[in-house]
């Protein structure tokens, strides 16, 4: 292969690049600004060269299966280098979740540069992965990539919301069939590569009892107090359940080995309930967490039952929903970490140890789809917090990674 470098003109562009892709502020779900980024990095792609299309989703397809997604189009850009059988894809999010309150540094999205890190919402998830992507293709442009391999790189919106009018439609109606090897610049740190994710079941329970007056409790029976005394016999069963539960892979951090189960993250009187009358109804949300060694149809079962028993010992009544479901994904280390471990180890990152994450990623629509796999970046410690940043000097390594991975990947 021809000698790969990164120059002090390839750092600046990799920084220009994300400090301007921070600032359209592309966030889920409403998607105002998703053409604007869409079209600066189709921009970007092209003028490297690159085979470069925008897809915009159908809105039919839109409205019926993308149903937290806002009005606003969703556009996937994709773009295309080399012509080899063997297809190595490197996707990104360019969703970010709302700026938020908090920030001291800088706004959210005015993004500044102080002592080697670059501050913004979206900096570490993901959109500095992104640049990297983009930055790494470049350097890729002007050398010669392994005659058997193409690169594809793609970047989709909605990540945030769930992915449906993202990564899962690239893999159903854009690529003609999935790549072989996929790399998602998440922010997992460098050391530690996500080789998969946790699963989650989400529930809404409504816990039913009787409306009254609030001078006169005791005709009514008030579902808020029936909902107390159900999700604490709800969380002591399943603790002394999960806690036996323990995954073989590894986890970061390691308190996620287990399944874990959370109650309550909404929680609310249907319709905003008033202050002067007992609630007859009272909602609250169940949020299972799958270790990969479990699976949702099992784990609904389950769940099903300690609400089943919870509702004996509480003497209640109530109803159970299925909000959203997905299942844990495990991608087995194999060529693809390999070639991962020489392109690390040559720009200085020794320690490699694949790792499961406890949240979820668009990486699973890729392994559904018998991809191999795996989500590397940067470290992201302050994702979604105020002050949001990223090394710059990660940024630069994860670069040479991406960089190097294609001529790593053909050797063996």
């Amino acid at each position: 292969m021809d000698k790969l470098t990164f120059t002090e003109s390839d750092l600046q562009f990799l920084i220009d690049t994300l400090m301007n892709l921070i600032r359209i502020p592309s966030v889920a779900p409403d998607g105002e600004h998703y053409s604007e980024i869409a079209e600066y990095i189709a921009t970007k792609l092209t003028q490297l060269g690159l085979d470069t299309e925008v897809v915009r989703v159908p809105m039919e397809y839109q409205k019926s299966n993308c149903k937290e997604a806002g009005g606003n189009p969703r556009l996937i850009v994709v773009a295309r280098l080399g012509e080899g059988p063997l297809r190595l894809h490197y996707n990104g999010h360019y969703d970010v979740v709302p700026g938020g309150p908090g920030w001291s540094v800088t706004e959210p999205f005015k993004p500044v540069v102080v002592e080697g890190r670059v501050y913004g919402r979206g900096a570490a998830d993901m959109k500095g992965g992104l640049a990297s992507m983009i930055t790494a293709a470049k350097i890729l442009s002007k050398s010669s990539l392994p005659e058997d391999l193409s690169l594809e790189l793609s970047f989709v919106p909605d990540e945030e919301i769930g992915g449906d009018c993202g990564a899962r439609y690239l893999l159903e109606k854009v690529l003609p069939e999935p790549p072989r090897y996929v790399v998602i610049p998440e922010p997992s740190s460098l050391n530690t590569p996500w080789i998969g994710h946790k699963g989650l079941l989400w529930l809404r329970v409504k816990v039913k009892g009787r409306s009254a007056h609030g001078s006169t409790p005791w005709l009514g029976r008030n579902a808020f107090l029936d909902a107390a005394r159900f999700s604490l016999e709800i969380h002591r069963i399943a603790s002394s359940i999960l806690s036996h539960k323990i995954t073989r892979y590894k986890v970061i951090p390691p308190e996620a080995v287990t399944p874990t189960m959370t109650i309550g993250g909404e929680a609310a009187v249907p319709g905003g309930g008033k202050i002067n009358q007992v609630p007859g109804e009272f909602v609250f949300s169940i949020d299972r967490r799958l270790i990969p060694e479990e699976n949702v149809e099992e784990v609904l079962k389950e769940t099903l039952s300690i609400l089943r028993w919870a509702a004996i010992q509480a003497s209640l009544d109530y109803e159970a929903e299925v909000v959203a479901k997905m299942e844990p994904v495990v991608s087995e280390p194999g060529d693809l970490y390999d070639a991962l471990k020489e392109s690390a180890s040559e720009v200085g990152i020794t320690q490699l140890e694949p790792v499961v994450c406890p949240g979820g990623l668009d990486l699973r629509y890729f392994i559904y789809k018998g991809s191999k796999g795996f989500a590397y970046g940067p470290r992201g410690d302050t994702a979604h917090a105020p002050d949001e940043y990223v090394e710059i000097e990660e940024l630069r390594k994860l670069t040479m990674v991406l960089a190097l991975l294609p001529f790593k990947l053909t050797k063996r």
